[in-house]
């Protein structure tokens, strides 16, 4: 084994152990003084008496329209909808819905001839009473033709390599899905598991995109140390802030639901890792390519002058990188930074935790970004360059 993999191992074991031992958030500390009650114990349905159950329906015809007048001067719409069941037990029977439409827009859903929408089905165990209830627009199918979509261009424009970038995406999906949020749940640090598995994830990705080489090993490693300096910098910002990891909505449901008993300062610094990890892989690995590529050129070229000009190509793929990163929160931010923008004081707005939570997932992915940079740059310089020497 090379002396510069050594060093790099070592390195990354040094970081990895920082996060188990010195900068890990206490359970305790988001713990509800509630008392939660064991799963076991739950009862889900406590009457024993309603079913709920999901469907896919098609409007048929519009039975009523009509708008009524409520309290206060407001309006609401309401709808009764003769639905054509497309899944489940009932499938292919016909049933009647009272759909309303608020005058809020969010969640104002109304019922067109011939669109699909997903419906919630309440059925009294005792009686057999079904009611059908109009929750969302049916919208997998363009979720669906947009996955094909992608899939279809990756393999038209990267043929077998683009093959290969695609079961790599499913690996990395699979890795969250089956791994990180498995482990987070049974109360394993969110943050150390973030790091792992970004760790795990960019090693397949690597072997599977760039193939087994040295590269490969460089560019996993530069990720695997920049994704951990963001860790570091977002839970310092965390604990000092302080933040809570509950700004947004989803968080709230999580922490009101006792089936969860989760560390969401943690949560919150993992999500900010797996948010930045695409971006610090592809730097690492057009770090990596490029001084293979330099080293081929110029095979004289010593562990010194390939980091300068790893360098010099990573200077430029900062600037870049840093703006896709930065505008990628900005562009999920556009409603608040119109509501800063016309706020006679922002303070107000820029002491908000989700402003806050935003902006250090911004920075501190930027910053592991910038560090993995010279990270790759120094461990496949001195490779390539010990790998001359010996050879």
């Amino acid at each position: 084994m090379h002396k510069a993999l050594k060093n790099s191992l070592a390195l990354l074991v040094i970081i990895l152990s920082l996060f188990s031992y010195g900068i890990s958030i206490p359970k305790d500390e988001i713990k509800s003084n509630t008392p939660k009650a064991d799963i076991e114990d739950l009862d889900i349905n406590t009457s024993g008496e309603i079913k709920e159950t999901y469907l896919v329906v098609k409007v048929l015809k519009v039975l009523a329209d009509i708008e009524e007048d409520l309290p206060g001067g407001n309006k609401q719409r309401v709808q009764h909808l003769l639905l054509k069941v497309l899944s489940g037990n009932d499938k292919g029977k016909e049933r009647i819905s009272v759909n309303v439409v608020p005058d809020n827009p969010a969640f104002a859903i109304v019922g067109n001839v011939g669109k699909k929408y997903l419906v919630t089905k309440i059925e009294s165990v005792d009686d057999g009473k079904e009611d059908y209830f109009i929750v969302d627009y049916y919208r997998q199918s363009f979720v669906f033709f947009l996955i094909g979509l992608f899939f279809i261009v990756v393999i038209v424009v990267a043929r077998f390599k683009g093959i290969r970038t695609i079961i790599s995406l499913i690996i990395t999906i699979a890795f969250i899905a089956f791994l990180l949020i498995p482990s987070i749940e049974r109360g394993v640090n969110p943050l150390l598991s973030a790091v792992i598995i970004s760790i795990l994830a960019t090693g397949i990705t690597m072997l599977l995109v760039a193939g087994k080489n040295l590269k490969s090993l460089a560019a996993t490693l530069g990720t695997g140390v920049g994704v951990a300096i963001s860790g570091l910098i977002a839970t310092f910002v965390i604990n000092m802030a302080p933040l809570s990891g509950l700004a947004n909505t989803e968080a709230m449901i999580l922490w009101g639901n006792q089936l969860f008993n989760l560390n969401f300062k943690g949560l919150l610094a993992a999500g900010m890792i797996v948010s930045c990890l695409g971006a610090v892989m592809d730097v690492a690995i057009s770090i990596a390519s490029s001084i293979q590529e330099i080293k081929i050129a110029n095979p004289s070229y010593s562990g010194k002058q390939l980091f300068t000009s790893g360098m010099n190509v990573g200077n430029d793929i900062i600037g870049t990188m840093t703006n896709t990163l930065v505008l990628a929160y900005t562009g999920m931010a556009l409603p608040l930074l119109i509501l800063i923008s016309n706020e006679s004081n922002p303070i107000k707005f820029l002491n908000l935790e989700l402003v806050v939570s935003e902006v250090t997932a911004a920075i501190a992915g930027s910053i592991g970004l910038i560090i993995a940079v010279p990270v790759t740059a120094i461990i496949m310089s001195l490779m390539v360059g010990s790998k001359h020497k010996n050879g």
